[in-house]
């Protein structure tokens, strides 16, 4: 009678740096907090601008390098980047500041089926303050963009009567701009002018911004 004997074999090991750089991204972002918190930000040098800003070069920059590592035709899109890098900085202002509001992302306004959601709402309590629609750019929407705000803000009023409605749009790419709106630089703010992320230098230079984040900063702590 003939045996076979089998040896098991031990997985061969290996290290995956990508995925241990995944691994520490909820860290990083919990140290840079903490850290941030005591650094004394300052809204008149713009370092709540420069801190996006860097941030938004970073991601875009990245997501570029992996898409031709990769030959990807499209590179993952940064629309809920850029939610979390102003929900971020929102958060870190208002302790800082001692504003004691509360800051949420995608909270509904109401109890109820299909209620509105916006990208950044601002409470105190149950009353909401302000809702900040984010859109990387209205290329797509650069015909309705203002009717489309007009509807938003209707239903919104609707339910909170007081509430502010702001929109905040990455980039002056691909679209013209709020034209003669009165609200422009008021409830209407574009954080960049007329380039992509990928364009930003690494050393911040003031002169690529459109409006400053600090000029809604300034509006959510007179809330």
């Amino acid at each position: 009678m003939n045996v076979v004997c089998t040896i098991a074999t031990m997985p061969i090991q290996f290290s995956d740096e990508y995925a241990l750089a995944l691994d520490s991204l909820s860290v990083a972002l919990q140290n840079s907090y903490s850290d941030l918190k005591e650094a004394s930000l300052s809204r008149e040098d713009l370092d709540y601008s420069r801190l996006i800003v860097n941030r938004l070069r970073a991601f875009y920059c990245a997501q570029d390098k992996i898409k031709k590592i990769l030959d990807k035709q499209v590179a993952q899109a940064g629309a809920d980047f850029f939610v979390e890098a102003i929900l971020f900085s929102l958060k870190l202002f208002n302790e800082v500041e001692g504003l004691k509001l509360e800051v949420a992302s995608e909270r509904a306004i109401q109890r109820k089926r299909n209620a509105i959601r916006p990208d950044i709402s601002i409470w105190r309590g149950d009353t909401l303050l302000a809702a900040i629609e984010c859109k990387t750019q209205l290329g797509w929407r650069q015909h309705d963009w203002a009717f489309h705000f007009d509807e938003r803000e209707k239903k919104l009023k609707e339910i909170f009567p007081t509430a502010t409605m702001f929109l905040l749009v990455m980039t002056g790419c691909n679209w013209p701009g709020f034209g003669n709106d009165p609200r422009s630089g008021k409830q209407m703010l574009c954080l960049l002018k007329d380039l992509w992320p990928t364009q930003i230098p690494k050393s911040f230079d003031p002169l690529i911004l459109e409006t400053p984040i600090e000029r809604l900063l300034e509006q959510v702590k007179c809330l």
